[in-house]
């Protein structure tokens, strides 16, 4: 009413008036003073300025003027609540930045209003209000610097104001997640180790509650409880209860009529003496203590389960080993100046970290309790605001509270926001200077201008920019209109640029790809554009010719000259000739046209060079350094382009090799990517019945093959090694089916399967098998009567000694053929394809045997035989044949002994894998030679060494063992040095399948099924 009636000084002097009462008599606030009169002072001036734009004829509306003042009084209302209250720097800025917007709230509610009453005056009384005689222009229109510092300083305050507050903010909440992040961190140990204490209480009462306490006298009793006591100091006291509710004793000694019992307890008693095992109850604090006690209760029943008493067990969370932790966790709130609590299921307190009150009796928890929400605010009874933090108790519905004041979140937040706020007030001063300085330099032409940059932000550069006058804002117009003309011929480059790269990725032959970057070329001037190639970039060129394409006005006019350039091109990168009178770089051919100006780039891909690439002119031409650069572009995606193509070319050439390869093998060959994918076969494998059955690239393995056996092979891991295994495919074809891996660049792209017929070989295999099979059967009848008889020619005479050395000898020669039938027959059965007897077998249990036997044989020649187990001790197992098993390990063992010197070494090792189980026969005997390894398992083999022909055999052991674990679907195979000794290992899986797989019925038993 001051301001509209009289006007600023008045309106000012009634703020004054009005804030120094507030000030005495209301608020009791020296600040109170300066905030109303600075609010009058502002809607003074506000109500009787007279400037004419709308802007400033809405601030002279009473309603208008509030609104705008309150806006305005934003920063003055911060600066004044900084320093209205006491306290400490964070506080202040946590009460001004978050506490006290409802004061400013408030205020402009005040504003609001009266300016609302006073608009309605003002509409009905225009001419008692005060109102300016006459409008002058605003500083805006005066002035673009005006106009610019009244449109963005007000920006900048409040930006800067926003900033400030949102840096609180964040700074606030980084503070509090610090400090909900502390006390979640104390309170979940807390509830973590609570439960243990517990249930350490439970098991120590009930492993006390013995028939002794009751049954022995109370004195005997009382050492047990001691003796309880000390072995785990848990309990700081043990009552025996008796089943008439009376002490019998107790530990430390209390008398009977100094012992009272809790009702809390009173009731456990009664529940135990019923037979419920154990309980737990939480007591009162004995007086001056911060923590409750807790009272655990556990029946003593006799062997017969009768209940004859009860044991009683209190302690404390102070002394109490286990509940250290837990009270570790919430003394370490007291570093924050906090509070740390443990409350019952009722909300009474049983623990509290604060010394200044102790526990005198039970004490309820003052405060809200909301377990789950995080950390959330609270008001202490002081009126201090508290940061509260609730966590339940794992398995107990007892709770732990962590609270501190809100004036250390509000210290963190000041710690963290002050580097930023200090940077934002620099920036502020600085770039408040800077603006205003350069506001200086700016005119309203400058807004033409800013239309213009932004219509070529949008892509807009169809529109000329005028310049008038030759001052800085000409010039600047000037380098508008040079930029608007470069970008857009900038921006045509790249259009044609981005059309050659689409025509060079999407073909690769070369004739379609060069044909985008020739007409990208050609401009007014030029007559020709032309690209000479080698012939390798193009499919069915032979020779040396070279291949090119032109086009233009007329393309092949200066077709002569392609060779003599692209000879210049071989050692230049570009060759620029404006006036070809002038430079004789380029010799003209009689009676043929001749360019007036050239310029030519040769095609350089990875310091292979492709060719050229060259422009002609009928007229002399000076070059652009743009020209220059866009050409050279162009050269580049033609040297891409020529570069593609002599890949696609020559991987064509190849893959027309390969094919040719492929379809003139005779056996099948399937090859396939890294997701077993067919790639292509020949057609040796399309004419295999029973083999393919749909031979369609890019179709998965199992619908392309028919065979399961060979699908699994081909499908498995190779891990960089040739998988090979015989196949039986369904028209009854045997094939030796090998997979390698195809390798590029250290990773696998692809598998490649090729077959090898071997049906022939496998009948000739089984009718050798069963040739052998048979005279070996026959062999065994004349040669046991070749023995008998000889060994009854003793008894018929006396022999003499030549005779008796003959007769040993032909024993001894039926004895090794009757080994060699064996050992045949023995062959024959493993590999007839028979099923195994397999049991669950301790292979531990076997090799010890073994061990027993060989012994004695072992100790003949001084060696020593011993056995080493898996490291680890544990017992193994494996399903197995044990005949085929104790075989192959005798047949190892007995080599070793045989092959090993006197005073040598033999030794028998179990190694556990991966499903897998080793045997392993190590000796450091006369060793292999490197040439003997690679037969060393075959039929009837044997080494040429002296050495080991000493020693009779019949090549046959070996081949035994290695049947034996394939049958097994095992391996076997050996490390030897000559000289040194060897080791055999024989490998088998743990478990074996359950029915004989087809290829072990292929590989041994063909001849039995046919029978």
């Amino acid at each position: 009413m001051a301001a509209g009636l009289a006007g600023a000084l008045p309106a000012f002097f009634t703020g004054l008036i009005t804030g120094l009462f507030l000030g005495l008599f209301v608020t009791h606030d020296l600040f109170s003073f300066i905030e109303w009169g600075f609010l009058g002072l502002f809607i003074g001036v506000a109500l009787s300025q007279n400037y004419r734009t709308p802007f400033y004829k809405v601030v002279r509306h009473p309603l208008g003027g509030a609104i705008t003042v309150w806006i305005a009084f934003l920063p003055l209302f911060l600066l004044i609540s900084f320093f209205s209250i006491p306290g400490s720097l964070a506080e202040r800025l946590d009460f001004t930045l978050v506490q006290n917007w409802q004061h400013y709230l408030i205020r402009g509610i005040e504003l609001g209003l009266a300016g609302l009453f006073f608009e309605v005056f003002y509409l009905f009384l225009p001419a008692v209000w005060r109102k300016p005689v006459q409008l002058i222009a605003s500083p805006s229109e005066v002035s673009l610097q005006a106009r610019f510092l009244l449109f963005t300083l007000p920006l900048a305050v409040l930006l800067f104001v926003i900033l400030i507050l949102a840096d609180w903010w964040v700074a606030g909440r980084a503070a509090r997640q610090m400090m909900e992040s502390r006390l979640e961190g104390l309170t979940r140990v807390a509830s973590e180790t609570l439960p243990y204490f517990l249930e350490a209480g439970q098991s120590l009462i009930i492993d006390m509650a013995q028939p002794e306490l009751v049954q022995n006298p109370p004195s005997e009793s009382q050492l047990l409880l001691m003796e309880s006591i000390r072995a785990v100091p848990y309990f700081r006291q043990l009552v025996v209860v008796n089943v008439q509710r009376q002490p019998l004793t107790s530990y430390p000694p209390i008398s009977s009529e100094d012992f009272n019992f809790s009702p809390d307890e009173e009731v456990g008693i009664g529940l135990a003496l019923k037979g419920v095992v154990v309980q737990v109850y939480p007591l009162s604090p004995s007086p001056g203590e911060k923590s409750a006690q807790v009272s655990f209760i556990a029946a003593i029943k006799d062997e017969a389960g009768d209940v004859l008493g009860a044991v009683l067990g209190r302690t404390d969370f102070e002394s109490n080993p286990f509940t250290q932790p837990a009270l570790s966790a919430l003394e370490g709130v007291l570093e924050n100046g906090g509070e740390g609590f443990i409350l019952d299921e009722q909300g009474y307190i049983l623990y509290q970290t604060s010394i200044a009150t102790p526990l005198t009796a039970p004490e309820q928890f003052v405060g809200r309790l909301e377990a789950g929400r995080g950390l959330y605010e609270e008001t202490s009874p002081t009126g201090t605001r508290l940061l509260v933090l609730v966590q339940q108790v794992t398995g107990r519905p007892w709770q732990i509270v962590a609270r501190v004041p809100a004036s250390v979140a509000q210290q963190i937040a000041l710690n963290i926001a002050v580097p930023t706020l200090v940077v934002l007030l620099i920036l502020f001063g600085a770039g408040s200077v800077l603006v205003f300085g350069i506001v200086r330099l700016v005119t309203h032409n400058l807004l033409k201008l800013t239309d213009q940059a932004v219509r070529i932000s949008h892509g807009e550069l169809d529109h000329t920019i005028e310049s008038k006058g030759s001052d800085e804002i000409g010039r600047l117009a000037k380098a508008f209109e040079t930029m608007r003309l470069s970008l857009k011929k900038r921006l045509e480059e790249l259009n044609q640029l981005l059309v050659v790269s689409q025509g060079v990725a999407a073909n690769l032959e070369i004739s379609e790809a060069i044909q985008p970057i020739l007409k990208a070329a050609l401009d007014d001037e030029c007559v020709s554009a032309r690209v000479v190639l080698i012939q390798e970039v193009q499919i069915g060129m032979e020779g040396d010719q070279l291949v090119g394409w032109g086009a233009g006005k007329q393309p092949d006019l200066y077709q002569h000259l392609d060779g003599q350039i692209f000879e210049q091109m071989r050692s230049h990168h570009l060759l620029s000739i404006p006036n070809t009178n002038r430079v004789r770089r380029i010799s003209a051919v009689n009676g043929k046209p001749h360019p007036a100006a050239l310029i030519a780039f040769g095609l350089f891909f990875e310091t292979t060079y492709y060719g050229a690439f060259w422009l002609a002119y009928d007229k002399p031409m000076n070059f652009t350094e743009d020209e220059v650069r866009f050409l050279n572009t162009l050269a580049s995606e033609a040297a891409l382009a020529a570069a593609n193509s002599r890949l696609y070319a020559s991987a064509e050439i190849g893959r027309r090799r390969l094919e040719a390869v492929l379809a003139s093998v005779p056996e099948p060959v399937l090859v396939f990517d890294e997701k077993d994918r067919l790639l292509l076969l020949n057609p040796a494998a399309m004419h295999i019945p029973g083999l393919i059955s749909a031979a369609l690239p890019g179709r998965p393995l199992q619908e392309v093959v028919t065979s399961e056996n060979l699908i699994k092979l081909i499908s498995g891991s190779l891990e960089d090694r040739i998988a090979s295994r015989e196949i039986q495919l369904s028209n009854g074809k045997v094939f030796y089916a090998s997979v390698a891996p195809v390798m590029g660049e250290d990773s696998q792209v692809g598998k490649v399967c090729v077959l090898r017929d071997i049906t022939h070989y496998k009948e000739l295999d089984t009718l050798k098998s069963e040739i052998v099979a048979t005279v070996s059967h026959d062999l065994r009848t004349p040669l046991t009567l070749l023995r008998g008889y000889s060994s009854m020619l003793s008894m018929i005479g006396e022999l003499n000694e030549q005779q008796q050395v003959y007769v040993n000898k032909i024993v001894s020669t039926v004895e090794d053929m009757t080994h060699l039938v064996n050992n045949l027959l023995d062959l024959s059965r493993i590999e007839s394809g028979i099923p195994l007897k397999l049991e669950e077998l301790d292979p531990m249990i076997v090799v010890e045997k073994i061990i027993r036997q060989y012994q004695a044989h072992a100790s003949q020649k001084n060696i020593q035989l011993t056995f080493e187990g898996p490291a680890d001790g544990k017992r193994l197992l494996i399903k197995a044949d044990l005949a085929l098993l104790q075989q192959a390990l005798i047949n190892l063992v007995d080599n070793a002994i045989k092959y090993t010197r006197k005073d040598g070494q033999v030794v028998v090792r179990v190694r556990a894998g991966n499903e897998r189980l080793t045997f392993e026969v190590h000796d450091n005997g006369i060793g292999i030679a490197p040439l003997d390894l690679p037969r060393l398992f075959e039929k009837f083999y044997r080494s040429g060494r002296r050495e080991a022909y000493e020693k009779r055999g019949s090549g046959l052991g070996l081949a035994i063992v290695k049947s034996i674990a394939e049958r097994h679907h095992g391996r076997v195979w050996v490390d030897s040095q000559l000289g040194k000794g060897s080791t055999f290992y024989m490998e088998l899986p743990t478990d074996q399948p359950q029915v004989m797989p087809e290829e072990d019925i292929r590989e041994g038993g063909v001849a039995n099924l046919k029978k």
